[in-house]
């Protein structure tokens, strides 16, 4: 029986009569609507798994005996089958006359034709999983292409599953003049193109299904052949983990760091252009604003990717480049930036450093990376991560006032030595439009991160995988998987990263295993479940109340929940009144730092500890509910820490108390 054919179930039919119910009665027992059941009496889709036992339910009747016994998609289509093929067809084409024809013809010869449309009348209720199972199950996908399959979502659907798991694709040209005008834009690279608008005879059909069997005896012959998956790995030495978690890669990290070749190139190019314009004297300024949504991977790109090819001669002498190491502004930018210099300076104190910043002309950075500009030629490259801090974190408007204007001021400074590099979260843009000279500036030098495309995904997951010291394999469809499952997240890459990062953990010698995936929840759940297992492993309730009151001092609510960002504190504001609280909390920071869910840092001789990424915010329910519960106190907690900071900085005068 073919899997398009509609056949009634008169055995639902018989069960309504016997209730003495109309269509529309029986369709209000089940809060639905008449056109629903009408449906599956004439078979054109069949009940989900919910309204069969409701059905049961009220007609009073066995699956058996209503007709609702068929096989669980899921199920159906992971049979092994050593025939199978997905049709990617629009609406209107699955109908045409050739379509029919050639999947009778298929079926005649023992292949089993899978589609969109008979995944519809199965009434599944997870339809892209089911999709994805589909494409999986059949070892080559057809594309019926015309007109209508280049606007179809549900063959573009397809073909990008169909690319994510390497299945085969054969277009067969059915209508159209222009092939462009046939196929979806994107849809990748095809094994064969077959034009039938001109042929409809039982030759072509033959034609068909004869090179469909040489794909399947190569395809049998290349499994025969295939060598065990550990069969070379066994021989290395333990792995070395090249993912990093939740953490940003840094420029020790460039040897690990793939999939944006791209975005390098743009952003190498756009700095060099501000440079060849601060060279001819035209007005400009030596400025870099990387800008993209959380998880897109600024942090990354500048720190293993842009700043890495800049040392190693990427522009005209920016190997010899003063590099400072990488800032993030927090609650006091001034003071971050006063260390940041301070390290290139030995034979300077903190306080003469802040002193030179301090000063009203706003030339303060400028003068102090002149000092450091050992020749003419030579530039001090300053790179500030996270730069929406300076709007989220900083109390003082007139610390953060001070803190633009020494940037402006050393970026536009005529043949100036300063290069400055900055990363900001795409939600918080229009944070500098207050700062109308800073904000001009980000607008003419700016580069937008996009997310990465199923060519990048796929670098980030091989390419490490490939290393000599690394030699990783995936069981089965592992990789394809992942791919499947990242492309309908938000804030990608950091999930992708920790996920591998805990399948590494998990792994079986040098194969990461599709068990472990499942068993850490896949790319949605690995987050969350590692967070909800850390928590729940606590040794006590005392740790656990201590774990709230850490996480929430770690966060900083904004007035929505986009507004909402993650904030480094000193390990010093973790010490309690209590001697035995300050212990257990460092016990708890210690056990959250082991499950890679905070980072500890030390800058210039502090400590701090901050949440490793903003997607364990966003993936984790139960510290979204500690926020909503407790946005009010979080606000006064740290207004109250902030006021006490300032108060030790003035040396704890009476007065201010």
């Amino acid at each position: 029986m073919s899997f398009e054919e509609n056949v009634p179930n008169e055995q639902l039919r018989r069960a309504r009569h016997l209730k003495g119910w109309t269509q529309s009665e029986l369709a209000e027992a089940l809060n639905t609507d008449f056109e629903t059941v009408s449906r599956w009496e004439r078979g054109t889709t069949v009940p989900s798994a919910y309204f069969r036992e409701k059905l049961c339910s009220v007609l009073d009747k066995t699956p058996e005996e209503l007709g609702l016994i068929s096989p669980n998609i899921d199920e159906s289509l992971t049979i092994s089958t050593s025939r199978c093929v997905f049709l990617a067809a629009a609406y209107a084409d699955a109908a045409h006359e050739f379509t029919t024809r050639l999947k009778a013809h298929l079926q005649a010869q023992g292949v089993t034709v899978l589609s969109n449309r008979m995944l519809h009348k199965q009434g599944v209720e997870n339809p892209k999983k089911a999709l994805q199972t589909a494409i999986r199950t059949a070892q080559i996908v057809l594309l019926i292409a015309s007109p209508q399959a280049r606007s179809s979502r549900h063959v573009q659907q397809a073909l990008q599953i169909a690319g994510i798991y390497r299945s085969p694709i054969y277009a067969i040209w059915i209508d159209g003049e222009s092939w462009q005008e046939c196929v979806p834009k994107d849809s990748g690279e095809f094994v064969a193109t077959i034009d039938v608008r001109e042929q409809h005879g039982l030759q072509v059909f033959a034609e068909i299904v004869a090179m469909l069997e040489e794909i399947w005896l190569a395809s049998d012959d290349t499994a025969a052949a295939a060598p065990s998956t550990n069969e070379c790995a066994e021989l290395l030495l333990e792995p070395r983990n090249p993912y990093k978690g939740l953490k940003a890669f840094h420029c020790e990290d460039r040897d690990d760091f793939f999939g944006r070749d791209t975005l390098i190139d743009h952003l190498t190019e756009s700095l060099r252009e501000s440079l060849i314009a601060d060279e001819k004297h035209v007005q400009s300024a030596r400025l870099l604003a990387v800008v993209g949504p959380s998880g897109s991977g600024k942090s990354s790109a500048v720190m293993a990717g842009l700043l890495p090819r800049l040392q190693a001669g990427g522009l005209s002498g920016s190997q010899q480049w003063l590099h400072l190491d990488p800032m993030i502004p927090g609650a006091h930018p001034l003071e971050a930036l006063t260390r940041t210099f301070a390290e290139h300076l030995p034979d300077r104190s903190l306080k003469m450093v802040r002193e030179d910043l301090d000063d009203e002309s706003s030339r303060g950075l400028h003068l102090l990376a002149n000092y450091l500009s050992k020749l003419p030629e030579m530039r001090v490259v300053l790179f500030i991560d996270q730069f929406e801090e300076v709007f989220t974190q900083t109390i003082s408007e007139e610390e953060r006032q001070h803190f633009l204007d020494l940037l402006v001021t050393a970026v536009t400074e005529p043949q100036g030595p300063t290069i400055l590099i900055l990363t900001l979260r795409a939600d918080f843009y229009d944070r500098p439009m207050h700062y109308p000279e800073l904000f001009q500036l980000i607008e003419t030098h700016h580069s937008f991160v996009l997310p990465m495309d199923l060519k990048q995904l796929r670098e980030v997951i091989e390419k490490p995988a490939g290393l000599p010291d690394v030699r990783l394999t995936f069981e089965g469809d592992l990789e394809s998987n992942l791919l499947f499952d990242v492309q309908q997240q938000v804030g990608t890459l950091p999930l992708l990263q920790f996920t591998l990062d805990q399948l590494f953990q998990r792994r079986s010698g040098h194969q990461l295993t599709l068990q472990a995936y499942q068993e850490i929840g896949g790319v949605k759940g690995a987050v969350a479940k590692q967070a909800e297992t850390t928590y729940a492993e606590l040794p006590s309730e005392e740790h656990r109340k201590l774990a709230r009151a850490l996480f929430l001092r770690l966060i900083v609510p904004g007035v929505t929940e986009q507004d909402t960002t993650s904030r480094h504190i000193t390990l010093s504001e973790l010490i309690l009144s209590k001697p035995k609280e300050t212990v257990i909390m460092e016990e708890v920071t210690r056990t959250f730092t082991a499950a890679r869910l905070l980072t500890t840092n030390t800058v210039a001789g502090v400590a701090t500890v901050e949440v490793s990424h903003e997607a364990v915010i966003r993936e984790w329910t139960r510290l979204s509910d500690w926020l909503d519960e407790a946005r009010e106190d979080v606000h006064r907690q740290q207004s109250v820490s902030e006021a006490a900071a300032e108060w030790a900085r003035h040396g704890k005068p009476r007065d201010r108390l």
